[in-house]
């Protein structure tokens, strides 16, 4: 049975989306996978209402059992991205931050480089979807805990990011067919493709964009997939940096050595490099540290400490084990963006020196150390000033 050929493409309008299901799912022989283009397409006929549910639940479940290729997942990426406003995209944000994992018992510590990153001058925004993994926190259940705005729309969102360097936005305000995706999945109980697809979307066109993931293989797919979307103009110019998060969440684990890769492009030119954020919790390697019961008032109680291992309050609530660990983990994720910081100021034609990981850490220490001081902005020679207007 011979495979069907690449499909003449048009409109969403005028497709006959049948025939990428064709595509996928015409047997053992005759299948194959998705062009780029293609599933493209297929993610915006979903959302303009011309590709069924049927349709689009067929094509995730038979692009996840044969397994999503490269072009699938940046397919569906690019088609995300397509449905965006396009006032989302003309926000003025330093580093992209998806946050769709949560974490089985622990805190966010993650909301707290974000916090320092925001009052240091780097605009930060967050998205995550909490309902995706409900059985987990997620960070959208510690936002008012540190005075983090939740905005629905790109207006509302420009107003946070200008009065207070970060905002956090629920994945369907941003893409509502991502909701649409979500609800299909869980009625078919499989992961599908838009759960690693999601977030990967970058709505706000940042230099800088994390990816985090878990299971074995899915850093070289990350990888494949940012090289992709770099190639087919995507993306704007900048890095994707790729790591394996703490619990699966964009947050470095302070117990293990972590490789970060980052994806980078500059004019035409598409590189690969990579760094190692070392364990800062030796001593704890492969031990867990339960917090399942803690408040998130606590992020802001860690915030306001400036001796967190001295301070009775801290130490009512938190043994001195998940204090060093929360801090640990704070100090490597915070070392790991400003390692990306230093990048993207270079890239930006900045002249200040490369930093070592060595340096990076000394200074995430420093900036941790002195937070609570307004007048202090270690930070701000590490990222350009310059950006284009917010909405």
């Amino acid at each position: 049975m011979p495979k069907i050929g690449e499909l003449t493409l048009t409109s969403a309008e005028t497709f006959d989306f049948r025939l990428l299901i064709k595509a996928l799912g015409k047997g053992e022989k005759g299948s194959r996978s998705l062009t780029f283009a293609e599933a493209s397409l297929l993610l915006e006929g979903f959302a303009l209402g011309h590709a069924t549910r049927v349709q689009m639940a067929s094509a995730m479940m038979l692009m996840r059992v044969r397994g999503e290729t490269v072009d699938e997942v940046a397919g569906i990426v690019a088609g995300l991205r397509h449905t965006l406003h396009s006032d989302w995209q003309s926000l003025s944000v330093d580093i992209d931050w998806p946050v769709y994992a949560g974490k089985r018992e622990q805190l966010p510590w993650l909301l707290l480089v974000a916090t320092l990153l925001a009052k240091q001058g780097v605009r930060v925004m967050l998205h995550g979807d909490s309902q995706a993994l409900p059985h987990r926190r997620h960070v959208e259940s510690c936002l008012d805990a540190l005075s983090i705005r939740c905005c629905t729309t790109p207006q509302s969102a420009a107003l946070a990011l200008a009065s207070d360097g970060i905002v956090y936005v629920r994945a369907g305000d941003l893409a509502p067919v991502l909701d649409d995706c979500r609800q299909l999945h869980q009625e078919l109980g499989l992961r599908s493709v838009i759960q690693t697809a999601a977030r990967c979307i970058n709505p706000s066109n940042a230099p800088i964009s994390l990816r985090s993931y878990f299971h074995p293989g899915l850093d070289d797919l990350h990888q494949q997939v940012s090289e992709a979307l770099f190639a087919n103009n995507e993306y704007p110019p900048g890095h994707v940096a790729i790591f394996k998060g703490l619990q699966g969440e964009t947050e470095f684990n302070p117990r293990v050595a972590t490789l970060m890769k980052v994806v980078s492009k500059k004019a035409a030119n598409v590189t690969v490099s990579s760094s190692t954020i070392p364990t800062l919790l030796a001593g704890f390697c492969g031990a867990k540290v339960g917090q399942a019961d803690l408040s998130s008032d606590i992020l802001a109680l860690l915030w306001r400490e400036t001796q967190p291992l001295l301070a009775t309050e801290l130490s009512g609530v938190m043994s001195r084990t998940m204090i060093e660990q929360a801090l640990s983990s704070i100090s490597a994720t915070l070392t790991a963006v400003i390692l990306l910081l230093n990048q993207q100021s270079h890239m930006a034609g900045g002249s200040q020196q490369s930093l070592t990981v060595e340096q990076a850490i000394s200074l995430s220490q420093q900036c941790w150390a002195n937070r609570l001081s307004d007048a202090n902005n270690l930070l701000a020679q590490w990222h350009k000033k310059e950006r284009p207007c917010a909405v």
